[in-house]
């Protein structure tokens, strides 16, 4: 099963990759803000991903839309809009620092 190495919370979990990343976060227990639900509306379930990003399914509409170009060459993803195949390294950011986009 493939792992993610969440490294700000000093955590590696094994992951689902049959469903969204932010799914499996919920499932795990591992705190992200969600305000939309999951469907990309609201862009609060970004992830940074420091390692590993070819093997996250290519952006959607709703990422392009919600992620300015230098967050996309950053690395920043919607947890809600992204599968992955493969082992990954990531950062979340604290919860309790609101996205206000």
């Amino acid at each position: 099963m493939p792992k993610i190495i969440i490294e700000n919370l000093s955590i590696t979990v094994d992951y689902n990759p049959a469903i969204s990343l932010l799914n499996n976060f919920h499932i795990l227990k591992i705190p992200i803000n969600s305000r939309c639900g999951g469907r990309g509306n609201c862009g609060t379930c970004r992830f940074q991903v420091l390692e590993g990003r070819k093997f996250i399914t290519p952006l959607d509409t709703m990422e392009k839309f919600r992620l300015t170009e230098d967050e996309i060459a950053q690395g920043w993803r919607l947890s809600c809009q992204s599968h992955a195949l493969r082992d990954l390294r990531i950062i979340i950011p604290d919860p309790n620092e609101e996205n206000t986009d």
